[in-house]
C-alpha cells in the first residue's frame, strides 16, 4: 500500500514539474505570446495516436523540459481532429502525428518535428528554435507589414465585441468573393455591403455608406467605429482620411489603449507624425510596454 502511495506521489510530482500548456484560445495564445515576447511550440496530436501518448508520458512530464519551456516558450496543445484544431491543422499543413510546430509570437513557423522524441532530444529542439527566434528577432527591422501582423491579434476580439453572431463568417465569404450581401436592413448588413462594394472597386459608394450614412448619422457605436477604422488600417489602400474621424469618435466616447494605438497607426500612414506620436503616448498608458505592435510602431515613428 505504501509503495503504491509513493509511486502515485512520484507520478504527481513528475507531472507537476513538466510542461504547462496554455489553456486559452488560439487568439489569446498569440496575444499572450506577443505580450511576453516568447516563441510558441504547438503539439498537434490525436486521441488514437500512440506516439502522442508517449510524448505526453515521457517527454512533456520531464522536469528539465518543463522548466526550460516555461521560461522560454508559450506551450499549446491541439487535438487536430476536434473543434478549432481541424482549422489549425489545415493552416499549418499537419499530415502526421504527433507534429510539434515551433512558431514566433505572430504565429509564423520557425520549424517543426514529426514523431516521438525523448526528453533530451526535445530539450535540444527547444534550444535550437529559441536560438533561431532570437537571431531573427535581432536581425529583423521594423516594417509596416510586421506592425500589421502584430496588430491583427486584436482584430478577432474586436470583431466579436462589435458585431452580431455570423458577421465573421459573412465577412470571410466577402473577402473570398463568395457572398452577395443583398439588401441591407441592419448596420452590420450595411457595413458588409459597403465592404463588398469596396472590393468591387466602388470605393466612393462604399465610403459614402460608411461615412455619411452610418458614421455621420451616428449609427455606429464606439466599438463599431473602432472596428471600421481597424479594418481600413489592415485592408484598405489608399487609406481614407475619414478613418481618423471614426477612431477619434471612439477615443472620445470609449477610450482604450487599442483605440489610441489604432489612431496612432492611422496618423502614421497618413504622414501626420506629430499627431501619431501623441496618440502613441496615450496608448502607452493602457497597453503593456512590451506589446509588439506598440514597440514596432514606436520604432517606425523613430525612423521618420
Amino acid at each position: 500500500m505504501l509503495s503504491k502511495v509513493a509511486g502515485l506521489l512520484s507520478l504527481l510530482l513528475a507531472q507537476g514539474g513538466g510542461v504547462r500548456f496554455f489553456e486559452g484560445s488560439w487568439t489569446a495564445l498569440l496575444q499572450e505570446a506577443q505580450k511576453r515576447g516568447k516563441p510558441i511550440f504547438v503539439d498537434f496530436y490525436t486521441v488514437w495516436c500512440g506516439p502522442c501518448k508517449m510524448l505526453e508520458r515521457y517527454t512533456f512530464s520531464n522536469p528539465e523540459v518543463g522548466s526550460y519551456a516555461d521560461k522560454n516558450y508559450m506551450a499549446f496543445r491541439v487535438d487536430a481532429e476536434k473543434g478549432d484544431g481541424v482549422r489549425l491543422a489545415n493552416q499549418y499543413r499537419i499530415r502526421a502525428y504527433p507534429t510539434i510546430v515551433f512558431l514566433d509570437p505572430q504565429g509564423n513557423e520557425l520549424g517543426r518535428h514529426v514523431g516521438y522524441v525523448d526528453a533530451p532530444g526535445f530539450l535540444r529542439l527547444l534550444q535550437r528554435y529559441q536560438e533561431r527566434y532570437n537571431k531573427e528577432k535581432v536581425s529583423s527591422k521594423p516594417t509596416w507589414e510586421s506592425f500589421q501582423e502584430q496588430y491583427r491579434v486584436f482584430f478577432s476580439d474586436l470583431t466579436r465585441q462589435s458585431w452580431d453572431e455570423g458577421f465573421s463568417e459573412k465577412l470571410s465569404r466577402i473577402e473570398n468573393e463568395s457572398f452577395d450581401a443583398g439588401s441591407a436592413n441592419t448596420v452590420s448588413e450595411e457595413i458588409l455591403k459597403a465592404l463588398q462594394m469596396w472590393r468591387k472597386g466602388q470605393k466612393d459608394a462604399a465610403l459614402h455608406t460608411i461615412h455619411h450614412r452610418l458614421y455621420q448619422q451616428q449609427k455606429l457605436n464606439p466599438h463599431q467605429a473602432l472596428w471600421m477604422a481597424a479594418y481600413a488600417l489592415l485592408h484598405w489602400e489608399p487609406l481614407p482620411p475619414e478613418s481618423v474621424q471614426w477612431v477619434t469618435f471612439t477615443t472620445k466616447k470609449d477610450p482604450s489603449g487599442l483605440a489610441y494605438l489604432t489612431q496612432a497607426a492611422l496618423y502614421y500612414r497618413l504622414g501626420r507624425t506629430t499627431e501619431a506620436q501623441q496618440s502613441l503616448k496615450e496608448a502607452r498608458r493602457d497597453l503593456p510596454a512590451d506589446t509588439p505592435a506598440l514597440t514596432t510602431l514606436s520604432a517606425l515613428l523613430e525612423q521618420k
